[in-house]
């Protein structure tokens, strides 16, 4: 280090200063461009340092010296993340067609708000455990954490094929189901960030397009399956797909920083960080209802609309077909203009899609026209707020800042999800969904207005990427 800082001095006084240059030369003039750069490091706020972040460990470190950053090898990765994310939250997803057999046909005597705790139990842990997997993620390996979740989740709803009550079910293929799947899908979404640097809003857009192109097919699957040969046989054939996909990509999910025991297991100085504190109040209002129109559609074209169930399954798969398209609009928009600027935008047009396309027309072209620009907007939401954190935050520890972001997105969904049921159930006797899709639709309004307030903290140059 002494022989650099000499070296670095002897450079120095080489420059020939102004008074030997024969008076004031002035500042040099910078380039149109780099006085934009110029301009906008000084707007934004520094990055956090410090234990919450890891940013202030060896850059170097990163390196697993096979693989580089942005190399084809991380678009493996990617691509593992895109399946994990297929099987756990695209199974997820493909609830609303369980949901409607559920309320339909084999508890038809039970109120929807009861038959409704499978599914909100199963969301609920899905990210509630997620602040865990955070803090298992800094002692154990990734890899191993997503062998075992598989396992799991596959042996949940194979157990529920065997249920007949709809607590066996919540505690099958809700809790069970969801607290397993927490650890491959959210080590999915999160450690192919490590591998990706250049272009990180595309490739969160690939590895969540998976739970489009998983929600699409499961939904499917899982309806061709009811019809043919039941709902035990159901479960168990999507039990058995989730597992298997799981177990053999588990190998592909593995971190590029070395395994480092942090000082702390548990962390919560990133919870004092005003910029979390502004992304977390905005995921807990805009994140909250996105399943909503997942679960309520089907039912929804079925007891207002009239129309027969495979219009309500049609539905879903235009959420998820359309969230494939939306979430690589929303990756390539975020790379060019910035994560929250693209937020903004995308969670103002989801509250559209409920309570100016849904709302006001109660007909079928409006449905597939909300269920379009919803599957567009609202279902890449998850996604743009985990390309938020990063850009604020970076990636040496996002899989723990994230899990502390999903533990709120589980407790506002679980209130929401039940509070839209109940509104269901009380207020529109079972038949009259104005209230609850008011209700949906005006929390991401609330987000909205907390984005707008992030952004202009964050700078008021409204041409800055951010």
């Amino acid at each position: 280090m002494g022989d650099k800082m000499v070296e670095a001095e002897r450079r120095l006084s080489c420059i020939p200063s102004a008074e030997t240059l024969g008076g004031d030369v002035g500042t040099p003039e910078l380039p149109k461009e780099g006085k934009r750069y110029l301009e906008a490091d000084r707007e934004m706020p520094e990055p956090l340092k410090g234990p919450a972040s890891g940013e202030d460990e060896d850059e170097d470190e990163f390196e697993d010296g096979r693989h580089k950053e942005d190399s084809a090898y991380a678009w493996v990765v990617v691509l593992a993340g895109c399946v994990m994310s297929m099987v756990t939250l695209g199974t997820s997803r493909a609830h609303g067609v369980y949901q409607e057999h559920y309320v339909e046909s084999e508890f038809r005597h039970l109120p929807t708000a009861t038959v409704a705790w499978i599914g909100t139990v199963q969301n609920t842990l899905l990210n509630l455990c997620g602040v865990f997997v955070g803090i298992l993620s800094q002692v154990y390996d990734a890899r191993a954490m997503c062998a075992a979740g598989s396992a799991a989740m596959g042996a949940g709803f194979i157990l529920a094929s065997f249920s007949t009550q709809v607590w066996q079910l919540a505690l099958t293929q809700g809790a069970l189901f969801g607290a397993a799947a927490s650890f491959p899908y959210i080590l999915g979404v999160t450690v192919p960030l490590q591998w990706i640097r250049r272009r990180r809003g595309l490739a969160l857009a690939v590895v969540y397009s998976g739970s489009g192109v998983g929600g699409m097919g499961i939904a499917m699957l899982t309806r061709l399956c009811i019809d043919a040969v039941g709902r035990p046989w159901s479960n168990r054939i999507v039990g058995a797909i989730v597992m298997v996909l799981g177990l053999g990509l588990s190998p592909l999910i593995a971190s590029r920083r070395p395994k480092r025991r942090p000082r702390r297991i548990v962390d919560l100085s990133v919870v004092r960080e005003w910029r979390f504190l502004f992304i977390a109040a905005a995921s807990f209002f805009s994140m909250a209802p996105n399943t909503v129109p997942y679960l309520l559609l089907p039912t929804y074209t079925a007891t207002v609309l009239r129309e027969p169930r495979r219009l309500g399954s049609l539905l879903v798969t235009i959420i998820n077909v359309s969230g494939i398209f939306g979430r690589f609009v929303a990756g390539v928009l975020a790379d060019r203009f910035g994560p929250v600027n693209t937020l903004i935008a995308w969670t103002a047009l989801a509250a559209f899609s409920q309570l100016g396309v849904w709302l006001p027309f109660a007909n079928v072209p409006a449905a597939i026209a909300s269920a379009a620009l919803f599957g567009v907007t609202g279902a890449s939401i998850v996604g743009m707020i985990l390309s938020a954190l990063s850009h604020q935050f970076g990636v040496a520890r996002i899989t723990y800042i994230s899990g502390l972001i999903y533990m709120a997105y589980s407790l506002s969904s679980l209130v929401v999800a039940q509070t839209t049921s109940l509104m269901l159930d009380t207020v529109g006797h079972g038949v009259d969904y104005t209230w609850p899709i008011v209700y949906t639709g005006l929390l991401p309004v609330v987000s909205t207005a907390i984005l707008i307030a992030f952004r202009l903290k964050l700078s008021r140059k409204l041409a800055l990427a951010v």
